[in-house]
């Protein structure tokens, strides 16, 4: 369990070579969202984040692009800011709006349009 805010990434640098972790955190593309995708991948199933990181630093890259976009937009959206002062957390509101938050737990890494 953890007892304290970790650092940005420094869940996901335990499981991922650190090519990738300097890679997401020279690039302009990601953000705090991104970084904090790639940490909840990291704790909550950090098996599958190992077998996404080996289909390619492309593809992995690819796929938290594609999670921080989804996710931004969401909680970009004014129902969510409503949600956001009504104390809900972030992943609460992502799960009502049935945003997949997790990677898929099959070999075959698929992206949310195709579940």
């Amino acid at each position: 369990m953890l007892t304290e805010k970790p650092l940005p990434l420094s869940i996901a640098a335990r499981i991922l070579k650190k090519s990738t972790i300097e890679g997401v955190r020279r690039s302009p593309t990601y953000h705090h969202l991104g970084w904090k995708i790639f940490d909840r991948w990291a704790f909550c199933q950090p098996t599958e984040l190992l077998m996404l990181e080996t289909e390619g630093e492309v593809i992995l890259l690819g796929r938290l692009l594609e999670q921080q976009s989804v996710e931004h937009k969401t909680l970009s959206l004014v129902k969510a800011l409503g949600q956001i002062q009504r104390s809900l957390t972030e992943n609460e509101i992502l799960t009502s709006n049935k945003i997949q938050i997790n990677l898929p737990k099959s070999a075959n890494m698929k992206t949310n349009k195709n579940q």
